[in-house]
């Protein structure tokens, strides 16, 4: 799938967070299209010229999803989160992860910066990547136990 099991619990944690919040009705499928952005994100997230990826309804509606994008963000922070704590961290857990973002000064003035542009990178309004900034940075301080 992805890098390695920590990445893909990452990124597909912080998708699901995202989605739960921004996108309650694409909580079913966040998963399956959390699989398809491991296997290649790319794929994924092309096709729009820019714009945001899109799902056709079969009824001739184009909806234009958060999930991919929310996925996207995950792959971000995770691989700056990484960047920040150095190789040890590369194979590391959801949880060092969440470590390393609450250990370190100006962590989420970092984070909210990459998920933003991120996220206007693939179409989302600057009202939306802020709301996605705010679902992350509240995920990765949340206590590993929840």
């Amino acid at each position: 799938m992805g890098r390695d099991q920590g990445y893909d619990e990452f990124v597909v944690g912080i998708g699901r967070a995202v989605v739960a919040e921004l996108a309650p009705e694409e909580s079913a499928v966040v998963d399956l299209v959390g699989r398809e952005f491991l296997r290649d994100p790319g794929r994924l997230l092309a096709g729009g010229g820019g714009r945001a990826p899109v799902l056709g309804s079969g009824i001739g509606t184009v909806v234009s999803m958060v999930a991919p994008v929310a996925l996207a963000v995950g792959a971000s922070v995770y691989q700056h989160l990484v960047g920040k704590a150095g190789e040890s961290l590369a194979k590391g857990t959801v949880a060092l992860v969440r470590k390393v973002f609450r250990k370190q000064e100006d962590a989420a003035a970092e984070v909210r910066r990459v998920v933003v542009a991120r996220a206007l990178e693939l179409g989302r309004s600057a009202d939306e990547a802020e709301r996605i900034a705010d679902v992350v940075i509240a995920e990765l301080g949340r206590d590993d136990d929840a």
